[in-house]
């Protein structure tokens, strides 16, 4: 059996050799025949690494998969507002025109105990609309702070200036002697004062 035989059959079945013209060389134009071809596989598989690699790392973005779960940009939840263009019906004015009137129903819900405040939960139409926080310095038991915010409410409450958060209008609660206490929420789509317990803005 001639190198080529020996080529073909046992060292290295490489698609671009051709044997027959194997046939008749040297032993040593062989050997490096064989170098030759082992240098240029082993070239084009680095080059193809290196290929892989820099597209692999080009940056482009693309929904990563683990175990058959998206894990891409997932669309806004129902219901945000964040950055975008929100129109609505009811004017500023309105809003705290709408709160002013209905501060006029309020009425004084339960009270819970949070640790060192008592919630005094605040309603309109029978629904919770606003909370009023108080501390139990002053006001030790939950009586006590049904009481204080009764009294707070006969004395007088107003509506402040609304701010608007996406649709949302939130409606300030001014005591007597001129503190925010609480807000109330008021559609700007619809006029509806929402249900609900808002935080306190200033």
């Amino acid at each position: 059996m001639d190198c080529g035989e020996i080529l073909k059959n046992h060292l290295i079945k490489h698609p671009t050799f051709n044997t027959d013209r194997c046939k008749g060389m040297s032993l040593t134009r062989n050997v490096a025949l064989l170098i030759i071809i082992i240098v240029a596989t082993v070239s084009s598989a680095y080059a193809a690494n290196i290929v892989f690699t820099a597209v692999a790392n080009t940056g482009a973005e693309g929904p990563p998969v683990d175990g058959g779960k998206f894990l891409g940009k997932r669309p806004p939840p129902r219901g945000w507002q964040g950055n975008m263009t929100v129109n609505v019906t009811v004017t500023s004015s309105q809003a705290k025109t709408i709160v002013s009137d209905a501060l006029k129903s309020l009425t004084v819900g339960e009270a819970y105990d949070r640790g060192a405040v008592w919630i005094v939960i605040i309603k309109y139409k029978d629904k919770p609309v606003t909370i009023i926080p108080l501390g139990k310095i002053n006001t030790a038991t939950s009586q006590d702070a049904l009481k204080a915010v009764q009294d707070s409410i006969d004395k007088g409450w107003s509506a402040g200036e609304p701010k608007q958060h996406g649709f949302i209008y939130n409606v300030p609660i001014i005591d007597s002697k001129g503190n925010i206490i609480g807000n109330i929420r008021v559609d700007g789509r619809t006029g509806e004062i929402r249900i609900g317990f808002p935080p306190i803005r200033r």
